[in-house]
């Protein structure tokens, strides 16, 4: 009932502010997605379809009101030609039909991130969809993390879509942790003028900080090679970019500290996570059985350049695996990036290179506009802390997805959507910055002094 009554709270609230505002439309189309309250509840309310409703109510007013959604951000591009190349690819799809419904689950996805882009356009805006997407998934993970740390409990099962299993669930939690920690970090004082923020603020800042600590030990929790890999690099990542490493570095180091004393980690997982570096000694059948599958990705692809489309990996596997079924049959690709190889072929690798690739230099450029001396403290510490929190969470994604076949995940592609948004946001503030000071700054001799251009 307490659940019930608790979705109910924000669900129909959410529901009136999403007919009468564009941007209240995105995010509860987004804190459905992610939040995931079919789940949650102990009744069924699948057939209400309200994912399909929340889509069309953000959908059509938004095209019927002129707000498009974006196609000239290079980001926007390179999602719309990943996209085109699954449909060259399903041209020599192996199953059609399944290509067909995973497209269509794609296309959606990428409407929605693509008029992300168009609506968010404001720094609160940012602000608020990131903490929705961030609180969505560690309202669960939290929760995980509670159970961890108390009883030490193995999670075998995550999520349901892209993260229904162990490895989904903790590459999930490792790419929401950097936003979960941004979103904490720009919880300020004063930013918007409802009089519940100002009051609720200090409690909203300390949950999102506790939360990312608990979502780590849920990380633990699933057992997840693959989630401990892209954790050590998304926290890599993060620390790699602050002014001040001492303080990040002993705060890890305690809080590992206290994990290890207090936290009843298993033995079996310290066992575990070893064979990640002896796999080879150990003959550790799983770890071996990865370099197989990424072998007949790389014949797939050989032998179909323009890939087998989309989520048909499992489907030609049994007819290129020249091991004759030693591994299993129908086996997945267990790599994100041979996933897009194989499926998508060449030119699908090539763009999905590309979205990482670039996103890694706008980070660092919007990181190089924080510090530009006429942006004001708060907008400066926006731009820092959101840049260094997409790094590390795509980082994260990078590492750990390579070892699991998640090319179409949510989370990710929001995550290239709010990079683009965020770029140009900042674009805007230094512009807005530099014409202020511009204004207020005039030299003696009547000339405005020489400022450098926006990057």
């Amino acid at each position: 009932m307490l659940r019930t009554l608790f979705i109910l709270s924000l669900l129909i609230p959410g529901f009136f502010w999403a007919l009468f505002s564009r941007f209240g439309a995105l995010v509860m189309y987004v804190w459905y997605a992610c939040f995931r309250p079919a789940e949650f509840l102990w009744i069924d309310i699948t057939d209400l379809r309200l994912s399909l409703v929340l889509g069309v109510i953000l959908v059509v007013p938004s095209l019927a009101t002129g707000r498009w959604p974006d196609v000239s951000h290079p980001l926007s591009l390179g999602a719309l030609a990943f996209f085109g190349t699954m449909l060259l690819a399903q041209a020599g799809a192996v199953a059609p039909e399944l290509g067909w419904q995973w497209i269509d689950f794609f296309g959606r996805l990428l409407v929605v991130c693509l008029l992300l882009v168009t609506i968010v356009n404001t720094r609160q805006r940012l602000i608020v969809l990131v903490a929705v997407l961030a609180s969505s998934y560690g309202f669960h993970s939290s929760k995980a993390g509670i159970v961890f740390f108390l009883t030490g409990a193995r999670f075998h099962d995550g999520l349901s879509g892209a993260y229904i299993d162990n490895n989904g669930y903790a590459l999930a939690i490792v790419m929401v942790i950097p936003l979960l920690l941004a979103t904490s970090q720009n919880m300020l004082p004063g930013l918007w003028l409802h009089r519940l923020y100002n009051r609720f603020q200090p409690w909203l800042k300390r949950g999102f900080f506790l939360s990312v600590p608990l979502s780590a030990g849920t990380v633990i929790g699933t057992f997840s090679r693959s989630g401990l890999l892209g954790l050590a690099a998304a926290v890599f990542v993060f620390i790699l970019f602050q002014k001040r490493k001492f303080m990040p570095m002993m705060g890890l180091a305690t809080m590992s500290l206290l994990a290890l004393l207090f936290a009843p980690v298993p033995s079996e997982y310290m066992d575990r996570m070893q064979t990640i570096t002896t796999y080879e000694e150990t003959n550790e059948e799983s770890a071996l059985s990865r370099l197989h599958f990424w072998d007949v990705a790389i014949d797939i692809a050989n032998a179909n350049p323009t890939g087998i489309g989309l989520r048909q990996f499992e489907r030609a596997y049994d007819e290129y695996d020249y091991s004759r079924g030693y591994y299993g049959r129908r086996r997945s690709v267990h790599s994100s990036h041979f996933q897009a190889l194989a499926e998508m072929g060449y030119l699908g690798l090539a763009f999905w290179l590309f979205l990482f690739a670039y996103s890694a230099f706008l980070g660092l450029r919007i990181r190089r506009r924080s510090r530009h001396k006429a942006l004001p403290p708060d907008e400066s510490w926006f731009m820092l802390t959101y840049a260094n929190g997409i790094l590390a969470s795509m980082a994260g994604f990078f590492v750990g997805g390579a070892f699991i076949a998640l090319a179409v995940n949510d989370i990710t592609w929001y995550t290239f959507a709010i990079l683009a948004s965020l770029d140009r946001i900042s674009k805007k503030q230094l512009a807005d910055a530099i014409a202020r000071q511009k204004e207020t700054a005039v030299e003696p001799t009547g000339r405005q002094p020489a400022v450098a251009a926006v990057a």
